[in-house]
């Protein structure tokens, strides 16, 4: 018997090449948004897109300003600190899980990830970097084999990378991004998890040091 799928509608497409054009930049935090500017922009009709800007209302990606308009989403210092203390708990106990029950493919695809970041890095490919960034960090959800965790971690992703991807203009921020995952790797290798965890709560907290708590939209900075 064969499974019915139910087909993936304009509406769909239209939220998921938005969500990812918020996660790459090409709207900016706190970016004023029209239906017939992001129609134009997917050469679709306004209908589909204003059932993408609901469902991205719903995942946090836009925010909905009666009389103002709507905006991709920003976040204050407070709220940043909050999302980065989240996001902590959650990949700490992904990588934990990932290291417990499946450390050689973990080390392995981590590994290779680092691998494909250095010619990104050399060649200034900001933006295959941030990509490779995400798939780093998404590694340890492939494998932890936990289905809240990974829930969870969806939740938040598409923010997670729309704030690296706004901190990836800072190429010192790069380097030190590149220079702890190698650390992160190196740990696991040699099956020091207390150390790869430390390192990922360091490397992860570098939101929380780069706005400060007091600032009202990071956008500005």
């Amino acid at each position: 018997m064969e499974e019915n799928l139910r087909p993936v509608s304009l509406s769909d497409l239209a939220t998921a090449k938005l969500r990812e054009a918020i996660m790459e930049g090409v709207f900016k935090l706190g970016e004023a948004l029209s239906e017939q500017k992001l129609a134009e922009y997917l050469n679709i009709s306004k209908t589909p897109i204003r059932h993408a800007l609901a469902q991205m209302r719903v995942e946090g990606l836009v925010e909905v300003f009666p009389q103002h308009g709507t905006f991709v989403f920003t976040l204050s210092g407070l709220d940043n600190v909050e999302l980065t203390e989240h996001r902590v708990i959650l990949e700490r106990a992904a990588l934990q899980l990932a290291y417990e029950r499946n450390k050689v493919e973990l080390v392995k695809r981590l590994s290779a990830i680092r691998e494909e970041m250095v010619p990104a890095k050399e060649k200034d490919d900001i933006s295959r970097y941030l990509q490779l960034d995400i798939e780093f960090h998404r590694v340890m959800f492939d494998l932890c084999k936990n289905r809240y965790l990974i829930k969870g971690y969806s939740l938040i992703e598409a923010k997670i990378a729309a704030i690296r991807t706004h901190l990836g203009k800072d190429v010192i921020q790069t380097d030190k991004s590149f220079e702890e995952h190698g650390a992160m790797v190196e740990a696991l290798a040699r099956d020091d998890i207390a150390a790869a965890l430390d390192t990922l709560g360091f490397h992860i907290g570098r939101y929380i040091r780069t706005f400060d708590k007091g600032v009202s939209d990071i956008s500005s900075l």
